[in-house]
């Protein structure tokens, strides 16, 4: 089974996260099971951070388009998963509607898991903008009944960055953050975007007093070779209702022709 994992933060940015989850997923991923990370293009958010730029509705439409041409590489070279490694998920169901291999999300994915192992659950983010979006995200989602609102820790993308190898002061912010969800009622909890999660996965926190922290890079390899067993079981995503509906073939060639889209094709392996 082949994965090819998408990030949102581009690959030269921060090296140590890359070569963290390489390492990690040898452990995570079952036997023969592979995964390939791709992040964005170097200097797509020029002077800004991942979580600067996405948090605005229009930059992140920029980002939609360039993991869309992934997912139709992913599918065109021969991957078996694709995977969307950001906690909101973007552009999870286009591409879910555009490819006939399975799409994972890490957002849908550790919420589910949290659903499994909790009646309630809280999601921490350390963005300004990602704790509504993130609650958007759970409305949309159907979780609203499952989980607190968003919370923001009091930490910015650059101490997450030291946290991935340094991490006691971000663990002692997360810890602070999380008992706060706890005491409101969180039974699991979500290290939002997977830059955060990761730093708490490699600094080995899964419980917070008797409340389990999702790993979320385990939760979407997981969900994702579930889904590829599903599909190979003959079981796939909807087509009926509008957010799963495939438009055919010739319809996307044109649109890709118009629009001048990478040779009219995604490219082949």
């Amino acid at each position: 089974m082949r994965i090819l994992f998408q990030s949102l933060v581009e690959t030269g940015r921060t090296p140590a996260y890359f070569a963290g989850m390489h390492e990690r997923v040898k452990k995570i991923a079952r036997p023969g099971v592979t995964v390939d990370f791709i992040g964005m293009p170097e200097n797509v958010y020029g002077k800004y951070t991942p979580a600067d730029v996405v948090k605005y509705p229009y930059m992140a439409a920029f980002s939609t388009q360039l993991i869309l041409e992934n997912a139709l590489r992913a599918e065109a070279q021969g991957y078996d998963v694709f995977v969307v490694g950001s906690v909101q998920d973007p552009a999870l169901e286009e591409a879910r509607s555009l490819l006939d291999i399975p799409v994972v999300g890490y957002g849908e994915s550790a919420m589910h898991f949290a659903c499994c192992m909790s009646t309630r659950f809280a999601i921490l983010v350390f963005q300004e903008g990602f704790d509504q979006m993130m609650d958007l995200r759970v409305q949309r989602l159907g979780l609203a009944t499952r989980a607190l609102p968003t919370l923001l820790i009091d930490a910015s993308f650059e101490d997450i960055s030291r946290g991935l190898s340094e991490s006691e002061q971000l663990v002692a912010k997360f810890e602070k953050a999380a008992r706060v969800a706890i005491a409101q009622g969180a039974e699991a909890i979500i290290p939002g975007q997977l830059y955060l999660s990761e730093a708490m996965a490699r600094a080995h926190i899964t419980r917070i007093d008797e409340v389990p922290i999702i790993d979320g890079l385990s939760a979407t390899i997981k969900m994702a070779e579930v889904m590829a067993d599903f599909k190979d079981m003959g079981i796939s995503v909807t087509r009926r209702g509008y957010l799963h509906a495939r438009p055919p073939a010739d319809m996307v060639h044109h649109a890709r022709q118009f629009h001048g889209r990478a040779n009219n094709k995604p490219d082949k392996a």
